[in-house]
């Protein structure tokens, strides 16, 4: 094939010989969207449909059935709605709009006036689960069913048993496995099984590593927590070390760390001020809270802290602490306060801006 015709293939693949889409299908899928933004549910409902209608395409025509069945939610048409969501679901099973659709069936029969068919809706959660345990859907419905038996057994000891049948299930548990094993440890620990939590942590984190183990943050918090309220401070130390080992840096926007790297890494300096009177690692672990988290909230209560530690070790740094705090947060609580201490330090740090009074 000469050179020419291999450029026409390929120009082809990417523009010309792709699927088109019928212009009344777009133009009926734009009307439904100008009127579902503008809260005519029903309107918006009607719009889909022409729109499913008018097409061959079979995904084009799911996801236009799919937000005819969600217009159709919002405005009332409870019938209207299950019966597009069950269409959705059996034309296409995998594609992701079909166990959304089952979810959105299953949750409106649990709210509903009937006995039965809020039985029927709880039971469709769990086949849900169970079917499409990968799918986001699949973990609300994990979730749904979770929370109705904490609310029926606030003590946790039904929902650590609902988690731990779950767990013996291999195709629910290789899917959110970490998931799992977090929520049995929380009540574990609310219900004051304070050495089974720690096992259950521990036990969560050794079975999904980082990265794949949403939960990293949450179960090293929880075992620096749970250590050091049996009075070992050096193993909580040791938890939040491992935890914010696994800390990449971000080349571009964004950024690689977990909710808690931050809260976290406060915590290991509180201990290692508090439990284990290192006045030196405690100061160098609240500067690493400042230096080494730019967008966190804690990074002016850190230098403070930082500044505490070192005055009170007779460190003269801490005059440098000062005069940082007050320029680099002269309009918050701390950075005002460490003007005073910086100025006894002879440091010249210039007045709040008048920015700070509005």
């Amino acid at each position: 094939m000469s050179r020419a015709a291999l450029v026409a293939v390929a120009l082809c693949a990417l523009a010309a010989c792709a699927p088109t889409r019928p212009h009344a299908h777009l133009a009926a899928l734009a009307a439904g969207d100008r009127a579902y933004s503008a809260g005519r549910f029903l309107e918006a409902a009607e719009a889909y449909d022409r729109a499913a209608a008018e097409t061959t395409r079979e995904r084009d025509r799911v996801e236009a059935t799919f937000r005819s069945a969600a217009a159709r939610q919002r405005g009332g048409d409870v019938a209207g709605a299950m019966e597009r969501y069950a269409s959705v679901a059996s034309t296409s099973p995998r594609y992701e709009r079909g166990p959304r659709a089952l979810y959105e069936v299953a949750r409106m029969r649990t709210q509903s006036q009937s006995a039965e068919a809020r039985e029927a809706g709880w039971r469709a959660m769990g086949e849900l689960l169970r079917a499409h345990p990968t799918t986001g859907p699949g973990r609300r419905a994990m979730f749904h069913l979770l929370r109705r038996r904490d609310e029926a057994d606030p003590t946790g000891a039904e929902g650590v048993a609902f988690i731990e049948g779950l767990l013996a299930e291999e195709a629910v548990a290789s899917a959110m496995r970490d998931t799992l094993l977090a929520e049995r440890a929380r009540r574990l620990e609310r219900m004051g099984r304070a050495a089974e939590a720690e096992a259950a942590w521990d036990e969560m984190l050794r079975a999904v590593p980082y990265p794949q183990n949403a939960h990293w943050d949450d179960g090293h918090v929880a075992l620096a927590r749970l250590r050091r309220a049996r009075g070992d401070a050096r193993g909580a130390v040791a938890a939040l070390d491992r935890m914010l080992a696994v800390r990449e840096p971000s080349y571009s926007s964004g950024t690689y760390n977990a909710p808690r790297f931050g809260a976290g890494a406060m915590l290991r300096a509180e201990i290692l001020r508090d439990d284990l009177r290192d006045a030196r690692a405690a100061a160098e672990a609240f500067h690493f809270v400042y230096a080494d988290f730019p967008t966190s909230l804690l990074r002016d209560d850190a230098l403070w802290n930082e500044g505490l530690v070192r005055e009170r070790a007779g460190d003269p740094g801490a005059c440098d602490v000062w005069e940082r705090l007050a320029r680099e947060f002269p309009c918050h609580r701390f950075g005002r306060r460490a003007a005073t201490r910086a100025a006894a330090c002879g440091r010249s740090v210039p007045a709040p801006p008048r920015r700070c009074d509005r």
